[in-house]
Parts: C-alpha cells; structure tokens; sequence
C-alpha cells in the first residue's frame, strides 16, 4: 500500500510514520509538514501547508491525517485552528476526488469533542464541543463521514484521548495532557504541579494503544466509520497512586488552573468503545504498564 501521513513532523504523525515505515503492508511513505522532518526519516519528506496537499501530494491507497493545531493553540487562533483542522481536511478531500479509486482516508480527531460531562463516551455518544479544536474536530469528521457516503473516500474518524507519555520537554505550562507531565517529572525525581483538581480525570492512553489502533484502522478492514481509542481515567491522583504502586513518590501538588479546567469541562472521564474486538490485544490495561514501559525508555530502575 502506498501511505501518505499528513503532520509527519509533528508528535503524534512522526510516531506514525516511523511505524508504517516498519510495516511491510507499506511499499510507498510519503510524509507531508509544514516543517521538515529531522533527518534520518524513512519517509519521502514533502513539506508544504496543508493547503496545497491536492499539488503536493503523490497518487496513494491510504492517508493517515494527523496534522492539526490542538486544544491550547486552537483556543489562541481560531482562524489558525479553522484553516488547518477545518480546511486542510477539505484540501485532502479535493485530492481524494482525483483518483481513480476512493483511497482510505483515516482522520485522527479527539476527545475534545465531548462536552456533556459523562463519565464514558461512545461512539453513539452526542459530540457537544466546548472548545474551538472541539468545534474544528467535530466539523472535520463529519465533511469526511459525507465524503465517505458519496463515496469519493473510504472514511474512517478515529477518536483519540490524550496520548502519554511524550518524552520532549515542555516550555509551556502544563495542560489537558498533565498526566504525561507528571509521570515524566516523577520518574526523573521532580516536583510537578498539576493544573487540576486530584481527582479530575481526562481519558489517557499510552502511545502504544493510540498508534496500534490508528495503523489497525489505516490498513486493514474496520467495523465502522467511526471507532475510540478506549482509554483509562487519568488523573493526577490515579497517576500518583499507580507510580506509588512501582516505587515511586511522587510530589506533586495540584493548582487549579481556570483555562486548563475550560479546557476540559466536559469531557469524558473515560473513551470508552462499541466495538471491543477492535481494540483486543492493544488496549491498554492500567497506568502502570504505561509508567513501567516509559521508565524503561528513560533508564529509570522501578521496584518488581
């Protein structure tokens, strides 16, 4: 198959791509950024706005469309986040419409759509966005799933929850994906301040279940067109107990933020799935695999 995925540079699209370079189903990666890959990519590089992605892109089977402006930065330029999260998906669909046979299409949207505050969401659940990346996500997904009725697009919308751990260090301060901060600075033995109360949970899953899911919905067949990432509840009191759990004492202390807590009012506790048997043998079982894995990464010996 000839893959093409989209924010190749970014954190979620360059885990992709490094995987489906590995995937022997794939003959052909390109990937597509506004800024360049570092070098040493396995990937034919393209960069270029997303804009342009019907003139930049070569002829391909599947798009794995990661790139996007998220929560934060989506609620300090909304016409940022509409032109990219909105409007790039449009480009890519005008591309779609040229070739000779409806490629697989799989948009990698968000949590962020919720907004009514139940504990789990489904995909049957309502989408009520309270933020504008929300509100950009919900827009996407339903341009792709009209695409994919016409049949111009083989359309799958793939909801992911916060995704830990991220290794990169962080310049600003911490937001909707604190869990991945905390774990990060407890096992490098420093102090951490959540921006929530202890026992606010946002949907997590580790890296492992998020891309799993993601190359199992790019290439192989799929139960629906829309289809979770299931999650667990994360919270800086769940992570504490868990990293409790490997040996670890954590310190932390927990700062209500009000833009993190706008943020997130709403969401889910938990993603939860309609289709178990898709997510069977990569869904991620509990905080602590996730903590023991990460330690492991950044050479931090944990009790058995």
């Amino acid at each position: 198959m000839r893959v093409i995925v989209t924010g190749a540079a970014g954190f979620l699209g360059g885990a992709l791509a490094a995987m489906l370079a590995a995937d022997p189903r794939v003959t052909a990666l390109t990937g597509l950024d506004r800024a360049m890959p570092p070098p040493g990519t396995s990937f034919r590089p393209i960069q270029g706005d997303i804009a342009r992605f019907p003139e930049l892109a070569p002829a391909a089977d599947v798009v794995v469309h990661a790139a996007a402006i998220t929560s934060q930065a989506s609620e300090a330029d909304p016409e940022a986040a509409f032109a990219i999260n909105v409007e790039g998906l449009r480009a890519v669909l005008r591309w779609a419409r040229a070739q000779p046979a409806p490629p697989r299409i799989l948009l990698l949207s968000s949590i962020a759509v919720f907004g009514r505050g139940d504990p789990v969401a489904t995909e049957e659940t309502p989408p009520e966005p309270r933020s504008t990346y929300g509100t950009t996500k919900v827009i996407a997904e339903r341009l792709l799933l009209d695409a994919a009725r016409r049949g111009e697009t083989d359309g799958v919308v793939l909801r992911l929850p916060v995704t830990i751990i991220r290794t990169a260090p962080r310049t600003a301060p911490p937001g909707a994906g604190f869990v991945s901060d905390l774990i990060d600075s407890a096992l490098r033995g420093r102090a951490f301040t959540a921006p929530l109360a202890p026992g606010h949970a946002v949907p997590v899953a580790s890296l492992g279940a998020s891309l799993g899911l993601a190359i199992r919905a790019a290439l192989g067949p799929v139960p629906a067109r829309l289809l979770h990432v299931p999650s667990l509840a994360g919270s800086a009191q769940a992570a504490r107990d868990a990293l409790e759990r490997c040996g670890i004492t954590p310190r932390i202390a927990c700062v209500l933020d009000p833009a993190v807590e706008r943020l997130v009012a709403g969401w889910p506790a938990r993603l939860g799935t309609l289709h178990p048997a898709f997510s069977e043998g990569l869904a991620d079982p509990g905080l602590e695999p996730i903590i023991r894995a990460h330690a492991r990464l950044i050479g931090v010996a944990l009790a058995a």
